[in-house]
Protein backbone atom coordinates (compact mmCIF):
# COMPACT_ATOMS: atom_id res chain seq x y z
CA UNK A 1 0.00 0.00 0.00
CA UNK A 2 2.81 2.42 0.90
CA UNK A 3 4.64 1.56 -2.30
CA UNK A 4 1.53 2.27 -4.34
CA UNK A 5 1.05 5.62 -2.62
CA UNK A 6 4.65 6.59 -3.31
CA UNK A 7 4.28 5.57 -6.96
CA UNK A 8 1.13 7.61 -7.29
CA UNK A 9 2.86 10.59 -5.67
CA UNK A 10 5.78 10.36 -8.09
CA UNK A 11 3.42 10.19 -11.04
CA UNK A 12 1.52 13.20 -9.70
CA UNK A 13 4.74 15.18 -9.31
CA UNK A 14 5.78 14.27 -12.84
CA UNK A 15 2.41 15.39 -14.20
CA UNK A 16 2.61 18.68 -12.30
CA UNK A 17 6.14 19.30 -13.58
CA UNK A 18 5.03 18.49 -17.11
CA UNK A 19 2.13 20.94 -16.87
CA UNK A 20 4.39 23.63 -15.43
CA UNK A 21 7.00 23.03 -18.13
CA UNK A 22 4.40 23.18 -20.90
CA UNK A 23 2.94 26.36 -19.39
CA UNK A 24 6.41 27.89 -19.25
CA UNK A 25 7.10 27.04 -22.88
CA UNK A 26 3.77 28.52 -23.96
CA UNK A 27 4.39 31.66 -21.89
CA UNK A 28 7.88 32.13 -23.34
CA UNK A 29 6.57 31.60 -26.88
CA UNK A 30 3.70 34.06 -26.43
CA UNK A 31 5.99 36.56 -24.74
CA UNK A 32 8.59 36.27 -27.52
CA UNK A 33 5.92 36.71 -30.20
CA UNK A 34 4.58 39.76 -28.36
CA UNK A 35 8.06 41.27 -28.14
CA UNK A 36 8.70 40.64 -31.85
CA UNK A 37 5.38 42.22 -32.83
CA UNK A 38 5.99 45.19 -30.58
CA UNK A 39 9.52 45.64 -31.93
CA UNK A 40 8.24 45.36 -35.50
CA UNK A 41 5.61 48.02 -34.85
CA UNK A 42 8.22 50.35 -33.35
CA UNK A 43 10.59 49.89 -36.28
CA UNK A 44 7.75 50.36 -38.77
CA UNK A 45 6.70 53.56 -37.02
CA UNK A 46 10.26 54.87 -37.09
CA UNK A 47 10.56 54.04 -40.79
CA UNK A 48 7.31 55.95 -41.38
CA UNK A 49 8.64 58.94 -39.41
CA UNK A 50 11.79 58.87 -41.56
CA UNK A 51 9.69 58.76 -44.75
CA UNK A 52 7.53 61.66 -43.60
CA UNK A 53 10.60 63.62 -42.54
CA UNK A 54 12.15 63.08 -45.97
CA UNK A 55 8.92 64.24 -47.60
CA UNK A 56 8.85 67.44 -45.55
CA UNK A 57 12.53 68.10 -46.23
CA UNK A 58 12.08 67.63 -50.00
CA UNK A 59 9.00 69.86 -50.17
CA UNK A 60 10.75 72.49 -48.06
CA UNK A 61 13.72 72.42 -50.42
CA UNK A 62 11.51 72.83 -53.49
CA UNK A 63 9.52 75.73 -52.05
CA UNK A 64 12.28 77.78 -50.45
CA UNK A 65 13.61 80.96 -52.04
CA UNK A 66 14.98 81.64 -54.57
CA UNK A 67 12.29 79.86 -56.56
CA UNK A 68 14.26 80.22 -59.80
CA UNK A 69 16.71 77.55 -58.63
CA UNK A 70 15.04 75.55 -55.88
CA UNK A 71 11.73 74.87 -57.63
CA UNK A 72 13.68 73.15 -60.41
CA UNK A 73 15.63 70.96 -57.97
CA UNK A 74 15.41 67.31 -59.03
CA UNK A 75 18.21 65.43 -57.26
CA UNK A 76 16.10 64.12 -54.38
CA UNK A 77 17.79 62.22 -51.56
CA UNK A 78 19.69 58.94 -51.46
CA UNK A 79 20.25 57.28 -48.05
CA UNK A 80 19.83 60.61 -46.29
CA UNK A 81 20.09 60.18 -42.47
CA UNK A 82 16.72 60.85 -40.88
CA UNK A 83 15.56 60.15 -37.31
CA UNK A 84 17.97 57.29 -36.71
CA UNK A 85 17.17 55.73 -40.08
CA UNK A 86 17.63 56.78 -43.69
CA UNK A 87 15.39 58.06 -46.45
CA UNK A 88 15.39 57.98 -50.26
CA UNK A 89 13.29 60.60 -52.03
CA UNK A 90 12.47 61.05 -55.70
CA UNK A 91 11.28 64.39 -57.08
CA UNK A 92 8.80 63.88 -59.92
CA UNK A 93 6.70 65.90 -62.28
CA UNK A 94 3.04 65.72 -61.27
CA UNK A 95 0.20 65.96 -63.76
CA UNK A 96 -3.52 66.17 -63.08
CA UNK A 97 -5.74 64.94 -65.91
CA UNK A 98 -9.50 64.96 -65.39
CA UNK A 99 -11.85 63.85 -68.15
CA UNK A 100 -15.00 61.95 -69.10
CA UNK A 101 -14.93 58.84 -71.25
CA UNK A 102 -16.51 59.23 -74.66
CA UNK A 103 -16.28 55.48 -75.25
CA UNK A 104 -15.06 52.47 -73.30
CA UNK A 105 -11.55 53.81 -72.79
CA UNK A 106 -9.22 56.76 -73.20
CA UNK A 107 -5.46 57.00 -73.67
CA UNK A 108 -3.33 59.64 -71.92
CA UNK A 109 0.25 59.78 -73.27
CA UNK A 110 3.03 61.48 -71.31
CA UNK A 111 6.78 61.89 -71.65
CA UNK A 112 9.43 60.98 -69.10
CA UNK A 113 13.06 62.05 -69.12
CA UNK A 114 15.66 60.20 -67.05
CA UNK A 115 18.41 62.72 -66.36
CA UNK A 116 22.09 61.83 -66.22
CA UNK A 117 23.06 64.54 -63.74
CA UNK A 118 22.53 64.56 -60.00
CA UNK A 119 23.10 61.91 -57.36
CA UNK A 120 19.60 60.45 -57.42
CA UNK A 121 17.69 60.94 -60.68
CA UNK A 122 14.00 60.06 -60.44
CA UNK A 123 13.09 56.71 -62.04
CA UNK A 124 9.53 55.99 -60.91
CA UNK A 125 6.22 56.32 -62.75
CA UNK A 126 3.24 56.45 -60.40
CA UNK A 127 -0.32 56.67 -61.75
CA UNK A 128 -3.50 56.88 -59.70
CA UNK A 129 -7.09 56.77 -61.01
CA UNK A 130 -10.22 57.81 -59.10
CA UNK A 131 -13.77 58.23 -60.38
CA UNK A 132 -17.22 59.42 -59.41
CA UNK A 133 -19.24 57.03 -61.57
CA UNK A 134 -21.13 54.00 -60.29
CA UNK A 135 -19.23 51.60 -62.53
CA UNK A 136 -15.80 50.30 -61.60
CA UNK A 137 -12.89 51.53 -63.71
CA UNK A 138 -9.46 50.19 -64.63
CA UNK A 139 -6.01 51.55 -65.39
CA UNK A 140 -3.23 50.29 -67.67
CA UNK A 141 0.31 51.51 -68.40
CA UNK A 142 1.97 51.07 -71.81
CA UNK A 143 5.59 51.62 -72.83
CA UNK A 144 4.97 53.85 -75.84
CA UNK A 145 2.51 56.23 -77.43
CA UNK A 146 -0.68 54.31 -78.23
CA UNK A 147 -1.82 54.94 -81.78
CA UNK A 148 -5.21 53.22 -81.42
CA UNK A 149 -6.73 53.30 -77.94
CA UNK A 150 -9.06 50.43 -78.87
CA UNK A 151 -6.06 48.30 -79.87
CA UNK A 152 -3.15 49.52 -77.71
CA UNK A 153 -0.89 46.49 -78.21
CA UNK A 154 -0.57 47.34 -81.92
CA UNK A 155 1.87 50.14 -81.06
CA UNK A 156 2.91 49.55 -77.42
CA UNK A 157 3.52 46.89 -74.82
CA UNK A 158 1.50 46.56 -71.63
CA UNK A 159 3.73 47.19 -68.61
CA UNK A 160 1.24 46.96 -65.76
CA UNK A 161 -2.49 47.04 -65.10
CA UNK A 162 -4.80 47.61 -62.15
CA UNK A 163 -8.48 46.68 -62.22
CA UNK A 164 -9.90 45.72 -58.84
CA UNK A 165 -13.04 46.60 -56.92
CA UNK A 166 -11.06 49.15 -54.92
CA UNK A 167 -10.61 52.85 -55.55
CA UNK A 168 -8.26 54.37 -56.42
CA UNK A 169 -6.56 52.11 -58.92
CA UNK A 170 -2.79 52.64 -58.75
CA UNK A 171 0.23 51.61 -60.78
CA UNK A 172 3.82 52.04 -59.63
CA UNK A 173 6.58 51.30 -62.13
CA UNK A 174 10.34 51.83 -61.85
CA UNK A 175 11.92 52.79 -65.17
CA UNK A 176 14.72 50.40 -66.16
CA UNK A 177 16.18 52.35 -69.10
CA UNK A 178 19.58 53.91 -68.42
CA UNK A 179 19.94 57.73 -68.60
CA UNK A 180 19.86 59.82 -70.60
CA UNK A 181 16.56 58.55 -71.95
CA UNK A 182 13.41 60.22 -73.18
CA UNK A 183 10.53 57.78 -73.06
CA UNK A 184 6.87 58.09 -73.96
CA UNK A 185 4.35 56.17 -71.87
CA UNK A 186 0.58 55.93 -72.11
CA UNK A 187 -1.89 55.60 -69.25
CA UNK A 188 -5.06 53.90 -70.55
CA UNK A 189 -8.29 54.45 -68.61
CA UNK A 190 -10.99 51.79 -68.96
CA UNK A 191 -14.64 52.14 -68.07
CA UNK A 192 -18.05 52.92 -69.52
CA UNK A 193 -18.98 55.83 -71.77
CA UNK A 194 -19.90 58.81 -69.61
CA UNK A 195 -17.66 57.82 -66.68
CA UNK A 196 -15.89 60.85 -65.21
CA UNK A 197 -12.43 60.24 -63.79
CA UNK A 198 -9.47 61.92 -62.14
CA UNK A 199 -6.07 60.69 -63.27
CA UNK A 200 -2.89 61.70 -61.45
CA UNK A 201 0.45 60.87 -63.08
CA UNK A 202 3.85 61.40 -61.42
CA UNK A 203 6.92 60.62 -63.50
CA UNK A 204 10.58 61.54 -64.12
CA UNK A 205 10.90 65.15 -65.21
CA UNK A 206 10.77 66.60 -68.64
CA UNK A 207 13.35 69.32 -69.34
CA UNK A 208 12.97 71.84 -66.51
CA UNK A 209 9.89 69.86 -65.50
CA UNK A 210 8.09 70.69 -68.74
CA UNK A 211 6.02 73.68 -69.81
CA UNK A 212 2.42 74.74 -70.07
CA UNK A 213 1.14 74.94 -66.48
CA UNK A 214 2.42 78.23 -65.09
CA UNK A 215 0.32 78.68 -61.92
CA UNK A 216 -1.18 81.82 -63.37
CA UNK A 217 2.27 83.34 -63.91
CA UNK A 218 3.95 84.40 -67.17
CA UNK A 219 5.20 81.50 -69.29
CA UNK A 220 8.82 80.45 -68.83
CA UNK A 221 11.12 79.68 -65.90
CA UNK A 222 10.85 79.47 -62.99
CA UNK A 223 7.10 78.77 -63.06
CA UNK A 224 6.86 76.13 -65.77
CA UNK A 225 4.79 73.15 -64.68
CA UNK A 226 3.93 74.30 -61.19
CA UNK A 227 3.06 70.81 -59.92
CA UNK A 228 5.50 68.38 -58.30
CA UNK A 229 5.38 65.03 -56.54
CA UNK A 230 7.69 63.35 -54.06
CA UNK A 231 8.01 59.64 -53.27
CA UNK A 232 9.81 59.19 -49.96
CA UNK A 233 11.00 55.77 -48.75
CA UNK A 234 11.99 55.57 -45.08
CA UNK A 235 14.17 52.80 -43.68
CA UNK A 236 14.85 51.83 -40.09
CA UNK A 237 16.79 48.58 -39.71
CA UNK A 238 14.67 45.98 -41.55
CA UNK A 239 11.51 48.12 -41.69
CA UNK A 240 10.47 50.02 -44.83
CA UNK A 241 7.68 52.59 -45.18
CA UNK A 242 6.80 54.81 -48.14
CA UNK A 243 4.77 58.00 -48.51
CA UNK A 244 3.70 59.85 -51.65
CA UNK A 245 2.48 63.40 -52.14
CA UNK A 246 1.56 65.61 -55.06
CA UNK A 247 1.53 69.37 -54.55
CA UNK A 248 1.79 72.73 -56.30
CA UNK A 249 3.39 76.09 -55.74
CA UNK A 250 1.48 79.27 -56.39
CA UNK A 251 3.97 82.14 -56.13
Amino acid sequence: MITNERGASIIGVILVLAVLTLSGVIFVSVFSTGVEESTGEVLSSRALFAAEGGMEAAIGHLKKAPVATNWLWKDGYLAKPMGGGTVDAEVLEYESRDATLAGANKCEPFESVIVSTGANPARTVYASLAWSSASNMGLELYDNSVADCNNPTASANLIASSATSNMPETIRYRVQTAPPATITYTARVLGVAGDAYKLRIAHPDETNFGTGNTCGQPAGPPYDACMRAVISLGRHMDARREVFSGFSRTP
